[in-house]
């Protein structure tokens, strides 16, 4: 399971899609629903006592969002995990989960995950495209899988998306996002590359450095890490609903755990299309 955790720890800091807090507000239609298919791939160096262990694993993760309401500034929205599919390799061994098979269900990673799998969670977001709750983060009980994928971070593939755009939407336009959460610092610089009808190509580029710290079976590990994305995603500038988004990242920096530093790198492609239902 530690091998699990420190392949984790190195692509959670680029799992969530970027969200650019601007002035600009979201139109989504009450009732609407939508598909949201994110993949992907990593592959991580860590060198541990003379040894370097190399991990690659593959993530697809499908969302259902649905929205119910909006309350003042605040869309209510319905968001489940459908479907989880992983595959793993670490050190010649290989690790495939499907949370649609019964039996990995009814294993070490479906019991871990199966609180969240087609379990719909109550998603509350500004029209900026914060996220305003996160379900499940005060829940102790969950899982140290379901903890380093951190579905709440995410909105529940809610910052998969949605984007709010300014409202002057046209080539050339940029601006820059910074946030701060949970150990995990990200500027991001967005650029309006192309305007074709009601879609938007956005380019983006920026910088993340993390640093946090996770309970394992009784033991710390602590991550700090510093590396760079880039990525472009096509957007309804009326509705701010992502149609396709492509992101990589690399970053490299130490785990430390009991009493020692790990250097360790890791290389993150991400893609995600998102169905108007």
């Amino acid at each position: 399971m530690k091998k699990i955790t420190l392949l984790f720890t190195a692509a959670i800091c680029f799992s969530t899609a970027m969200s650019a807090q601007t002035n600009a507000s979201l139109q989504l239609a009450k009732g609407q629903k939508y598909q949201v298919d994110n993949k992907m791939e990593t592959s991580s160096s860590t060198e541990m006592q003379g040894q370097t262990m190399e991990t690659k694993a593959n993530i697809a993760s499908t969302y259902s969002i649905v929205v119910n309401d909006k309350t003042g500034d605040n869309y209510n929205l319905t968001n489940t995990i459908s479907r989880i599919v992983m595959n793993m390799s670490m050190m010649g061994n290989e690790i495939n989960f499907d949370s649609d098979k019964k039996e990995d269900m009814s294993g070490q990673m479906g019991e871990g995950l199966k609180d969240y799998i087609n379990h719909p969670q109550n998603v509350v977001m500004d029209q900026s495209g914060k996220i305003i709750n996160q379900p499940g983060t005060t829940d102790s009980s969950a899982s140290q899988i379901a903890k380093q994928l951190n579905f709440a971070a995410s909105g529940y593939g809610a910052q998969m998306t949605f984007l709010a755009l300014p409202k002057n939407v046209k080539p050339g336009i940029s601006w820059t996002e910074k946030t701060d959460d949970n150990g995990i610092t990200r500027t991001t610089n967005y650029t309006i590359k192309d305007v074709s009808g009601n879609i938007a190509t956005i380019t983006f580029t920026g910088t993340v450095a993390t640093d946090t710290k996770m309970q394992q079976q009784g033991m710390e590990i602590a991550t700090k890490t510093s590396g760079k994305f880039s990525g472009e995603e096509k957007v309804n500038s009326k509705t701010g609903v992502i149609q396709s988004s492509n992101t990589v990242a690399d970053a490299s920096g130490t785990v430390s755990a009991m009493g020692q530093d790990f250097p360790t790198s890791s290389k993150v492609t991400s893609t995600t299309t998102v169905k108007t239902l």
